[in-house]
């Protein structure tokens, strides 16, 4: 029985690897520039992460791809942000659609991928903020807001494409789940 758990372990920690390349490799082949960064499809990745891991592997697994995604570009004052940010935006949207179980699938996953998604918004507005005043000597909360509210548009785009994206694909994830543990 023991060497079995460790087996699921070793698999889990497997498939998280996975999640974490395709979360990095989706928030960094496709970069669309913005004012503040870049617009990418990451976030679609980080909602199929929580569809095939959970919400806390899925958490765990899209927080260091889009960390890594940050890191590794060239943006890491942003990359502590995004680690918290895309990590709840995981799990935000794995306990959604962890209490809204049933058969309205295509609903559950829109409502849980939209509400995560507002999350992020208002997360990268208030870390655009702060970073506001690490950036500019005497930065007060009127300039750090101005300069935070130039990303909201693009937030908007790059989480509505990963909905739109997440949603036809959580579907066929999920069959191709089923399939294999069945």
């Amino acid at each position: 029985m023991q060497s079995e758990n460790k087996t699921l372990n070793v698999k889990e920690l497997v498939l998280m690897g996975l999640m974490i390349a395709l979360v990095y490799l989706a928030g960094s082949i496709i970069k669309i520039p913005s004012l503040g960064g870049f617009i990418h499809i990451g976030d679609c990745m980080v909602f199929l992460s929580v569809i095939l891991l959970g919400k806390k592997k899925g958490a765990v697994s899209s927080a260091l791809g889009m960390f890594l995604v940050d890191a590794l570009g060239g943006y890491y004052l942003w990359a502590p942000f995004t680690l918290i940010i895309k990590g709840a935006m995981a799990y935000i949207a794995g306990y959604i659609l962890e209490k809204t179980k049933g058969n309205k699938l295509f609903v559950n996953n829109t409502v849980a991928f939209s509400i995560s998604g507002v999350f992020m918004i208002i997360g990268y507005f208030i870390a655009g903020t702060i970073m506001a005043g690490f950036l500019t000597e005497k930065a007060g909360i009127i300039q750090g807001l101005i300069y935070a509210s130039k990303d909201i548009v693009g937030n908007i785009i790059q989480v509505t494409t990963g909905v739109v994206m997440a949603l036809p694909l959580s579907g066929i994830l999920l069959k191709a789940k089923k399939a294999v543990l069945n």
